[in-house]
C-alpha cells in the first residue's frame, strides 16, 4: 500500500458541512460508483445494488425518513447502497435454474458485500478530493425505503452515501486504541480503566472537532460532566432499549417477509 493511500484512509473523517454550490461531476460520480462495483464479493455473486438518487421528490422522502438531517440536502451525490439478492436469483431463473439462495447466510454475505462496496466508495471519494458521510438510519425504516425506491423482494436499503465538496476538514473522532481492538490468538476483553480512558479521549476529541475554546473553569466543568455522563450512559440514552427493541422487531418482520432470514 502506498503512503498516499494509507494517509487517505487514516485521515478520512465524515463531513456534515457541504458546499451546495459545488457539484460532483458525472466523471467523478462514475469513478466512485466503479470503485464500489470493484469491491470484493463472496463467490463473486455481487449481491448489492447502488441507486443514485437525483429526483427531488425521492430525495425529499428519503430526507424525511432519515430524521431530516439538514446537511444531506447540501450534498451533491446521493447513493443508496442496497443488499440485493434479487438480481442473483433472477439471473439464475433466466438461465433455467431455480434454487433457494435465501436465509441468514446469503443475507450475511449481501450485507458484507454492500459494506465493502460502501467503504470502497468512501475511500474513492476521499482520494478524488471529495468528502462524504454515511447515513445509516435508512435501515431503520425498511418498508418505507422499499416503497420509495421501488425495491424488489430480496432487496433492502442498507445506507445512503452522501458525497460532495466539503466546507471544512474536521478532525477525526477518537477511536479505541490499537491495543484494545487488535487481539492476538484470541479475544481480549476491556476493563473499567480502559473504558474511562477512552471516554475521556473521546469527549476531548469531540470538543476539538467543535472548534470551541474553553476557559479553565469550563474545562473543569466539562471533565466533571464527562464523569457523570459515562460511555454507558451516553450510548444507552442515544440507542435506548425501546428504540433498539422496536427497530429489531420491525427489521425482523421485514427480513422474514423478504425471505432474507
Amino acid at each position: 500500500m502506498s503512503n498516499i493511500m494509507l494517509k487517505t484512509i487514516v485521515e478520512r473523517a465524515s463531513v456534515r458541512k457541504f458546499d451546495k454550490s459545488r457539484r460532483v461531476s458525472e466523471d467523478l460520480e462514475r469513478k466512485i460508483l466503479l470503485a464500489g462495483i470493484c469491491a470484493p464479493s463472496a463467490g463473486n455473486i455481487q449481491p448489492r445494488t447502488f441507486i443514485v438518487v437525483e429526483d427531488e421528490s425521492t430525495r425529499e422522502q428519503l430526507y424525511d425518513l432519515c430524521e431530516n438531517q439538514a446537511f444531506m440536502k447540501d450534498a451533491s451525490l446521493w447513493v443508496v447502497v442496497c443488499a440485493d439478492i434479487h438480481r442473483h436469483l433472477r439471473a439464475a431463473e433466466l438461465t433455467g435454474v431455480q434454487y433457494d439462495y435465501t436465509g441468514i447466510l446469503p443475507f450475511t454475505f449481501s450485507v458484507l458485500d454492500a459494506a465493502l462496496s460502501l467503504e470502497n466508495m468512501v475511500i474513492a471519494a476521499e482520494g478524488l478530493g471529495l468528502s462524504s458521510v454515511i447515513i445509516g438510519s435508512i435501515i431503520e425504516h425498511p418498508s418505507e425505503a422499499k416503497r420509495i425506491l421501488k425495491l424488489p423482494k430480496h432487496s433492502v436499503a442498507i445506507s445512503i452515501l452522501c458525497v460532495g465538496c466539503s466546507k471544512e476538514r474536521p478532525s477525526k473522532r477518537e477511536k479505541w486504541s490499537y491495543g484494545k481492538i487488535v487481539c492476538k490468538d484470541g479475544y481480549k476483553d476491556v476493563h473499567k480503566k480502559d473504558v474511562e480512558e477512552y471516554w475521556k479521549c473521546f469527549v476531548m476529541s469531540d470538543l476539538k472537532r467543535s472548534g470551541r475554546k474553553l476557559s479553565m473553569h469550563e474545562l473543569e466543568e466539562l471533565i466533571k460532566q464527562g464523569k457523570q455522563v459515562s460511555y454507558g450512559k451516553a450510548y444507552s440514552s442515544h440507542y435506548t432499549v425501546q428504540f433498539v427493541r422496536s427497530t429489531n422487531e420491525k427489521l425482523s418482520v421485514f427480513l422474514r417477509k423478504q425471505r432474507f432470514i
